[in-house]
């Protein structure tokens, strides 16, 4: 309403003027309303200028307002000449500390609190006492705005501006922004360890936390730009190790990296080095959520290396980065090692947030080796120690993991209920990256149960998450799981594309990608469309794009009409990985009732070796008799491969 009344009082001053506006000039009108936070007066004077601007003009130039909006008429009163006339008219009839307090406000990016007010503020020559009755003088006379219970204030953008020029002119500028920069570590500091590293505290106030350090964002880029500009390093790259709402879990990953890298990139010979690697511990956060793998790695390396053993925090949480990272680049074994370390510090600290990523980390190595018991009982663990820390983005993980697992063994109702799980917790932490992350594995286990729309528009979400955070790995991961779809919908030649497409943005960011899963497709495709059709499908995939890909099939495009389809099978799951060639060979000969001793005789191995092999081939078809491997190799021998 408001918006409507500043608009249609804009066109009535032109038009007094002598200046029609057409419908063409509506949206550069509330344009410039809006910039002129719907002031009557600042209106009238801008309708003015219509005679010789177009509304456009006029709100392309209104960063410089006060010396734009002259009216030149010279019979008005002074105070209503200029918009500047009148706001410091308004500034001239304040008390000396209400004028102090006023300017002082200036430093906040956007909306604040008292207590916000009166930590930065309160300087010589107004007490921190003065601020409550000072602020509440202010709003009354309509210079600072306010909530219905005046929790939140804010001041209008000219006023703000006006403001500013007096805090400069003040002297007070330079000083202001230092004890804003200040503040805002102190604050974020705090909330960072309510909402992650004190134990005990209920999950209430740990989202309480969070949202409060949202809340701030944009006063913390303030803060950081005064760092960035002052050269004040240290402070600043203290804001950004404490900052949830700037780290991936909160906010955009590139903007971490961006801050980080703009501080690095000054004079850092008065930061210690400690704090230079809790730095890059969160450079390389940001960089793994960019799908940097190669910088990442080094950047964590580079921290781990500087960070003292008894900053055992960002140490535990740099060990799970680089098991993401390293797992991502297909080096499991390199993993473990970190994922072991990470969670003997966190078990040491009593750290419940690190010790559910440890196990968590640990449960996707084993997954990854085909250890499918190993992996359940780390994931079950995890979730343990992420329920006792009570963050549900680390519960969220840790179900998530358990999720993968049961989709390994084949049971897909089992990995839906626990990606599903998942989804209401990173719903209400916000981080849009996981959340992707999730419901792009629960499409793709809803295509292989058969649920069809469910799938189609669980991975459309994903891929529009994926998209708008840059997530490329995430527009990856929908396009395998757009491909589970098309093939299981009898769709052979849109699962191709897809995969195809997948396999080459995965390939761009130096990811494995899932051989496996490709593998099985391809000889599928190659069985029922032949070698030259499939290579050519595949060819094209790799070159149409990602959104080309994935509109092929969420949008139900089929081959030209006439051209009767290709019949496919249902694909199934693959229920547990395949065994090594040595693993097969063992499996064979215990359909042969052989003892551990014949069969080391017969493969001139030692029955030690025999009964390593035999123990991990349990583990990975998670069987605990040699009975049943040998039933499960006769299957296997009397049948198709899996």
């Amino acid at each position: 309403v408001v918006e409507v009344e500043s608009v249609q009082l804009f066109l009535d001053r032109a038009a007094a003027v002598g200046t029609r506006l057409g419908p063409e000039s509506i949206a550069d009108v509330v344009r410039l309303c809006r910039a002129l936070d719907g002031l009557p007066l600042a209106l009238e004077l801008a309708a003015a200028r219509t005679s010789l601007l177009s509304p456009g003009q006029i709100a392309d130039r209104i960063d410089d307002r006060f010396s734009l909006l002259t009216t030149g008429g010279r019979t008005a009163p002074a105070r209503q000449r200029t918009l500047l006339a009148a706001v410091e008219w308004s500034y001239d009839l304040l008390s000396y500390k209400e004028q102090v307090v006023l300017r002082r406000l200036a430093v906040f990016a956007g909306g604040f609190d008292l207590g916000l007010a009166e930590r930065v503020c309160a300087v010589r020559p107004v007490a921190e006492a003065e601020i409550v009755d000072l602020l509440g003088g202010l709003v009354d006379k309509s210079l600072v705005l306010c909530d219905e219970n005046r929790t939140r204030y804010r001041l209008l953008e000219t006023i703000k501006r006006y403001a500013l020029e007096r805090l400069r002119q003040a002297g007070e500028h330079e000083l202001l922004r230092e004890r804003h920069l200040g503040v805002m570590c102190e604050l974020q500091e705090r909330l960072f360890a309510t909402e992650m590293m004190d134990p005990g505290v209920p999950w209430p106030e740990r989202l309480r936390a969070l949202t409060a350090s949202r809340s701030l964002l944009d006063d913390q880029r303030a803060a950081l730009d005064w760092a960035v500009e002052s050269g004040d390093v240290a402070p600043g790259l203290r804001l950004c190790t404490v900052s949830t709402a700037l780290l991936p879990l909160g906010g955009n990953p590139a903007e971490i990296v961006g801050w980080i890298e703009r501080l690095l990139s000054l004079d850092v010979s008065a930061v210690s080095p400690e704090q230079v690697a809790h730095a890059k511990a969160y450079l390389a956060y940001g960089l793994e959520a960019r799908d940097e793998l190669s910088r990442s790695l080094e950047a964590a390396e580079e921290s781990l290396a500087g960070l003292a053993p008894d900053n055992v925090f960002p140490r535990c949480v740099m060990h799970s980065l680089v098991v993401v990272v390293l797992l991502r680049m297909g080096r499991a074994d390199e993993a473990v090692r970190h994922a072991e370390e990470g969670l003997a510090a966190a078990t040491r600290t009593g750290d419940p947030w690190n010790q559910a990523a440890g196990l968590a980390g640990l449960s996707a190595v084993a997954l990854t080796r085909g250890r499918l018991r190993e992996a359940q009982r780390h994931g079950e663990e995890a979730l343990a120690r992420a329920r006792e820390h009570g963050h549900r983005w680390i519960m969220a993980r840790a179900a998530a993991q358990l999720g993968a697992v049961a989709e390994a063994r084949g049971d897909l109702v089992t990995a839906k209920a626990r990606y599903e799980m998942a989804v209401p917790w990173l719903r209400e932490v916000g981080t849009d990256a996981d959340l992707a992350r999730c419901l792009a594995h629960g499409g793709r286990v809803a295509a292989m149960l058969g649920e069809f729309a469910v799938a189609r528009a669980r991975l459309a979400a994903s891929l529009a998450l994926s998209r708008e955070t840059g997530q490329r790995q995430g527009v990856a991961r929908c396009l395998m799981g757009l491909s589970v779809l098309a093939e299981c919908e009898g769709d052979l030649e849109g699962a191709l594309p897809a995969a195809a497409a997948a396999a080459a943005l995965r390939e761009s960011i130096g990811q494995q990608h899932a051989t496996l899963r490709i593998e099985e497709l391809l000889g599928r495709a190659r069985a029922r469309l032949g070698e030259g059709r499939t290579a050519a499908l595949w060819s094209r995939g790799r070159v149409m794009g990602p959104d080309d890909a994935a509109r092929r099939v969420l949008e139900g495009e089929r081959r030209p009409r006439g051209e009767p389809p290709v019949p496919v099978e249902p694909v199934e799951p693959v229920r547990r990985p395949l065994l090594t060639a040595r693993e097969q060979e063992i499996a064979g000969l215990l359909t042969r009732g052989l003892s551990n001793r014949a069969i080391a005789g017969e493969l001139v191995i030692s029955p030690a070796t025999v009964a390593r092999h035999i123990a991990n081939i349990m583990e990975k078809l998670g069987y605990t008799s040699r009975a049943q491997i040998a039933v499960w190799a006769a299957e296997q021998a009397s049948g198709p491969s899996a």
